[in-house]
């Protein structure tokens, strides 16, 4: 038993004295596949199916060109409930590549990584099928937004590559592209005039509610007066103190608050309506805007190379076809976050990205 026993000692330290463990080993070590899905319930058999079909196909896809290299591939399908009012079901093919590291001179995997790919089935980074409640809104835009405004080239959409956080203080790059019905999007551009629009409204929200509060008090006031002179009847010298001193006042207070709150929101309004009398086919182009920095109240036009700028979008329900199964993709959107820095994550976002087949998944559309 001591032999034995010290064979398998000798047997598990010797990769510590003969492995040469560095970066070059690191990139050139083959990874493994570990496929998961979850599957929840609420999915009808037949759309699963259909579902588990097409992300079979991308796996296929990916795995016929991606060969794991410097980490251990874990995928997985994910299928999301229908939602009530949205034309199509969502579902998830995704990669979380976990990187290989040198411990001394042991190949180690590590066990969480912000590196992530996914190719997404009617799924977007931003909310398109449902709008905010514009007439219930009192702040904001009134409306969901993107960052970046894709472009057209070679059949799909592109969007520019972008510093994003992967979280404890460090950064990468993300990528992402749309594969869409030819020409379309499945989410459209809300217009200056749309968005000056519903900006009025929230303006109109926004100082109804600053001024509920004195409206609230002077309407008290009001039921209060009418008790005081019911109690004071027979004193009148009682209520004429009463109203000198309590009633009039308050109501001189309240009612100045309220024309200092009209008057605060009153050159907003007047920004609105002086752009609304821009000509159409300015009024026509996609609003792409910040709060102004100088005026809390109003908001700036601006341009997609401006950094604080939000591109503003609703829905297209005109893009879905709803003849075809709810389970059918109708777009994807596909998305890879790494450090870009990192020798072993950057080849993986690289090597991904190459094995993706943007016109095989551009044929799966409608199908």
């Amino acid at each position: 038993m001591k032999y034995i026993l010290s064979v398998l000692i000798l047997f598990i330290a010797v990769p510590a004295f003969t492995q040469d463990c560095n970066m070059e080993s690191l990139l050139k070590k083959q990874g493994t596949w570990k496929e998961t899905s979850n599957t929840p319930s609420g999915i009808a058999a037949a759309d699963l199916a259909k579902e588990k079909k097409t992300v079979a196909a991308i796996n296929a896809m990916i795995k016929s060109k991606y060969k794991p290299a410097g980490v251990n591939a874990e995928v997985n399908g994910g299928y999301n409930h229908p939602q009530p009012g949205v034309p199509v079901n969502s579902f998830v093919y995704s990669i979380i590549p976990l990187n290989f590291y040198c411990d001394g001179n042991v190949i180690k995997t590590v066990g969480e990584t912000p590196t992530y790919f996914s190719i997404n089935t009617n799924i977007f980074d931003a909310e398109i099928y449902e709008s905010p409640d514009n007439k219930e809104e009192t702040s904001g835009l009134g409306y969901h937004y993107i960052k970046d405004m894709p472009f057209e080239k070679d059949g799909y959409w592109h969007f520019k590559t972008i510093d994003a956080s992967l979280g404890l203080g460090m950064t990468g790059k993300s990528n992402s592209w749309l594969i869409t019905y030819d020409g379309k999007l499945p989410f459209a551009y809300v217009t200056h005039k749309e968005f000056l629009e519903t900006r009025k409204i929230i303006l109109a929200n926004a100082r109804a509610q600053s001024a509920s509060q004195s409206r609230e008090a002077l309407d008290r006031l009001e039921m209060e007066k009418g008790f005081k002179e019911k109690e004071y009847k027979n004193d009148p010298e009682k209520l004429k103190r009463y109203m000198k001193m309590d009633y009039t006042d308050s109501k001189v207070r309240y009612e100045k608050l309220l024309r200092d709150n009209e008057k605060t929101y009153q050159p907003a309004f007047e920004k609105i309506d002086a752009q609304l009398k821009m000509p159409a086919a300015e009024l026509n182009q996609p609003a792409i805007v910040k709060m102004d920095p100088h005026d809390h109240l109003s908001c700036l036009f601006t341009d997609d190379n401006d950094p604080f700028g939000q591109i503003l979008i609703k829905p297209n329900p005109g893009y879905f076809n709803k003849k075809i199964p709810k389970s059918a993709p109708q777009f994807f959107w596909v998305y890879v976050i790494a450090n870009h820095k990192e020798p072993i994550t950057a080849n993986f976002m690289s090597d991904i990205i190459k094995a993706v087949d943007f016109s095989l998944l551009k044929n799966m559309l409608g199908k």
